[in-house]
């Protein structure tokens, strides 16, 4: 595990941006591109640069409540995918209320005694499998009280993984896998769960070649009183 960034972060011009899924030339697209170039111009990295710190700050209006003001991951993908997700060993976000965000990349410091997590499951199915979400939502679910933690979450996420996968296209689907954690709205839709209720989150890369394609997923969670 790492620490998130201990220096004071960029102050963005433009509120962040959530990823799109829209057509190319959809004004979500057209906003979601100014952004981030917004924030790739605020940083001069070279093709060198790795063992990174993301941290991004997402300052939202007062009337907003914290828990719906976007899925933090949302948030952190495309800009990871902007400026090399391989270049980062860990990546952070926080929702918070407040007149402006910001982002700030630093070198990564590793946390020097972590505690155990609350719950860890070796994966063995493809990434892009329904049964790989399968294995990390049962483990979810043994890990937890009958009952979803209510409100606000903080939630720190370690991939060990092989060196040759793209650790930020398993943000997502980890995720949606925590709903025995978060909450499901509909059950009907077991992946889908409450995740803007995360309102802390930090995403941990941890290489190990030995794993072949298989990936060990540690997860630590506090409720936001405990932040």
């Amino acid at each position: 595990m790492y620490r998130p960034s201990d220096v004071a972060g960029v102050e963005l011009k433009r509120p962040p941006v959530l990823e799109s899924w829209n057509a190319r030339d959809h004004p979500d697209q057209l906003r979601l591109r100014k952004f981030l170039d917004e924030v790739e111009d605020a940083f001069a990295l070279s093709d060198a640069d790795g063992n990174l710190v993301l941290d991004l700050h997402v300052g939202l209006p007062q009337s907003k409540p914290l828990m719906s003001g976007g899925d933090l991951d949302n948030y952190l993908f495309p800009i990871a995918r902007r400026l090399g997700a391989q270049r980062f060993d860990a990546v952070f976000g926080t929702k918070r209320h407040g007149d402006s965000s910001t982002v700030s990349v630093t070198r990564a410091r590793p946390v020097a005694s972590p505690r155990e997590a609350d719950m860890v499951v070796r994966t063995t199915a493809s990434a892009t499998s329904r049964v790989w979400k399968e294995q990390v939502r049962d483990a979810c679910a043994l890990a937890m009280p009958v009952e979803p933690i209510p409100g606000a979450i903080g939630i720190d996420i370690e991939f060990r993984l092989s060196p040759a996968r793209n650790w930020s296209t398993l943000w997502k689907p980890a995720i949606d896998s925590l709903g025995p954690l978060l909450g499901v709205p509909s059950p009907g839709r077991p992946f889908t769960p409450n995740d803007d209720r995360i309102v802390r989150l930090g995403l941990h890369r941890s290489l190990d070649a030995s794993l072949g394609w298989d990936i060990v997923l540690s997860v630590w969670w506090t409720t936001a009183g405990d932040e």
